[in-house]
């Protein structure tokens, strides 16, 4: 696999990895596509489809799109930083208590205790991203060799 071009080119390469969770990425592809999926897409949706409702049912075919290149990403990317993929459930609590408040309203117990448990879901939110852009392990480790300095092999020599 060559070295992606540009901006476009490394935020492009985790859909292509989108179901690989081995190996390591490098901050740069971290980077690009968050900025383009993340960021500069759900404006350009928007800003295509007027509508309030037709960018909504976009962005929701745009998220499920996205549902598997980016914790795939996130677990390569953690293990370029020696960390286990496992860093990643840090969001679940988070994601389970934001569901719960936006499909079953009623049933939150206390809101401002609801709130406060959200408010420290986020912060583990944080401490997620900071990991996910720590400096990279410059030497090989256990998840394999640094992808900005040791080039992975060709495919076509890799199964040979």
């Amino acid at each position: 696999m060559t070295e992606p071009v540009g901006c476009f080119g490394w935020a492009l390469l985790p859909s292509r990895r989108f179901a690989d969770f081995r190996g390591r990425s490098r901050r740069t592809e971290l980077v690009a596509y968050y900025l383009l999926f993340w960021v500069i897409g759900p404006l350009v949706l928007f800003a295509l489809f007027l509508t309030r409702l037709m960018a909504d049912i976009v962005g929701w075919l745009f998220l499920l799109a996205m549902l598997c290149p980016a914790p795939a990403l996130a677990v390569r990317r953690l293990h370029d930083t020696g960390r286990s993929g496992r860093w990643l459930l840090l969001l679940v609590p988070g994601l389970i208590l934001d569901l719960w408040r936006d499909f079953v309203p009623a049933a939150v117990p206390d809101p401002d205790a609801f709130e406060l448990l959200i408010a420290l879901s986020e912060l583990a939110g944080l401490g997620l991203l900071i990991l996910l852009l720590w400096k990279d392990d410059p030497e090989p480790n256990r998840y394999g060799p640094n992808p900005r300095f040791d080039p992975p092999e060709p495919e076509d020599q890799a199964l040979a």
